[in-house]
């Protein structure tokens, strides 16, 4: 669309498929760029305007909503591109899949901040959160775990970092374990608690 005026707003933009009748599907939308022969794969950026003197554009992503009674809600996945070299073995292969990275926005003053919460079941349970990594592959070690907090800045403190179970106000609290994986042909993993 055109570039708004002085005081004008610039044009908006919809791309989207028609509504469904009464027993049909609606329609199917598709972003994509060709596959290369010799090169690299085309990008694709999806980026919202800057503020000047407003906040910057929000962007949302949200899979569909069902009103059946035994349906569920639309999956939403975001998968990096896989790096598949068919010429190499499975062990003398250097290729390396792609990364997700999900980074909050910079602040001149307080940085963005990054949640991540499961559903809530407003009739039995929440939805459950798993965060692991995949097993090794032939020859390799499966891929580590890190969680800490930021380093402090000059005159400031580190992040704090909880570990807990939920409250229950009529049921029991859940549980909380830790503890390494069994090893069949060496030693077992050791835990280590330090204090700075």
């Amino acid at each position: 669309t055109g570039a708004g005026g002085t005081t004008g707003n610039s044009g908006s933009m919809e791309l989207a498929t028609g509504d469904s009748q009464t027993a049909g599907a609606s329609g199917n939308f598709k972003i994509s760029t060709g596959g290369a022969v010799g090169g690299n794969g085309g990008d694709i950026t999806l980026k919202v305007g800057d503020g000047n003197t407003g906040a910057g554009g929000d962007m949302s992503l949200t899979a569909g909503k069902t009103t059946s009674s035994n349906a569920t809600g639309g999956k939403l996945t975001i998968m990096a591109g896989e790096s598949d070299d068919p010429s190499a073995s499975s062990s003398t292969s250097t290729s390396t899949g792609g990364e997700i990275e999900i980074v909050a926005g910079q602040g001149s003053g307080t940085g963005g901040a990054v949640t991540i919460t499961t559903g809530v079941g407003t009739a039995t349970d929440s939805g459950a959160m798993t965060l692991s990594t995949a097993a090794g592959g032939t020859s390799g070690n499966s891929g580590d775990v890190s969680m800490k907090t930021g380093a402090g800045g000059t005159t400031g403190n580190s992040g704090s970092m909880e570990l807990a179970t939920g409250d229950s106000t009529s049921g029991a609290t859940g549980g909380m374990s830790i503890s390494t994986g069994a090893a069949t042909g060496g030693a077992g993993g050791a835990i280590t608690v330090t204090v700075g």
